[in-house]
């Protein structure tokens, strides 16, 4: 009688299904569910778009790594722990920090409304506050700027000239520039020599920023001509058109106010634990 052993068993082995067909359906579940939650996250933040732009800007990025979202509240875990948060009212912030948990929240976080903050303080401690003015805007909104000097995307190259006249030598680390320069957008103006006379990017966020006019160049409209192409270049791409500007930084409102950007009513903020001191 023939053996028909070995063939079954070969038979069997060939019918097992793969790594990689056992884990398709499990990958287009999980892509699914990822998903459901972008939507759940954009439903909720939209409903005030200026407040929580920074959150809507970190969606259309793809720059998450977690999504939570309870009622009013939408919370996200971005790189390096840091995570950032939004809601409504007190209530629904509450029920998210119970949600995501201590652990997730002991690192820096950005508030969407500072308003807040004595929530965060009552679960999770007393917390460093950098606040900022926020400002929104659809394009169609503003007014356009031009200046006299050429303007040009920013490259590599101009990293360190970036990095050395950016808060005098003070505002940003080389590597975040160089970082910031590669992810885009940003651009410079050019003298007629040549040199640099100022520039503006983007930060991890999204926001627009690390905008520095030199002060030889100052008061020819360069300032507000970089930050109306960069708005150009961010609704090009789909992107949101906002910034954050310190309370104090008078030339900064000033710009904003003169190209017609929305101030929002509620101060933001990034929240650094205090032992970070």
């Amino acid at each position: 009688m023939e053996n028909k052993t070995p063939g079954a068993f070969r038979a069997f082995l060939f019918s097992i299904p793969t790594r990689d067909a056992i884990m398709a359906p499990l990958k287009d579940c999980l892509n699914e569910v990822d998903h459901m939650d972008v939507k759940t996250a954009e439903r909720t933040l939209v409903l005030d778009a200026p407040q929580n732009v920074a959150l809507l800007q970190m969606l259309r990025q793809k720059s998450y790594e977690a999504i939570y979202t309870v009622k009013s509240a939408v919370g996200l875990r971005v790189a390096n722990g840091e995570t950032m948060v939004s809601a409504a009212n007190a209530e629904d912030l509450d029920a998210l920090i119970t949600l995501m948990g201590p652990d997730t929240l002991k690192n820096t976080i950005y508030l969407a409304r500072y308003s807040l903050y004595p929530v965060l303080e009552r679960r999770l401690g007393t917390l460093k506050p950098h606040c900022f003015l926020q400002y929104f805007a659809q394009r169609d909104a503003l007014t356009p700027m031009t200046c006299s000097l050429d303007i040009r995307p920013v490259t590599l190259a101009d990293a360190p000239f970036v990095q050395a006249h950016y808060g005098h030598g003070h505002g940003a680390r080389l590597e975040y520039v160089e970082e910031r320069i590669q992810k885009g957008p940003g651009y410079l103006a050019l003298a007629e020599n040549g040199s640099i006379a100022g520039f503006i990017l983007t930060h991890t966020e999204g926001s627009m920023g690390m905008l520095e006019v030199l002060p030889p160049y100052r008061g020819m409209g360069i300032g507000p001509a970089l930050e109306y192409r960069l708005a150009q270049e961010l609704d090009r791409r789909g992107l949101y058109i906002y910034s954050n500007v310190l309370p104090d930084n008078t030339n900064s409102i000033r710009i904003h106010a003169k190209l017609g950007f929305t101030r929002c009513p509620d101060l933001v903020s990034w929240l650094d634990p205090m032992a970070q001191e």
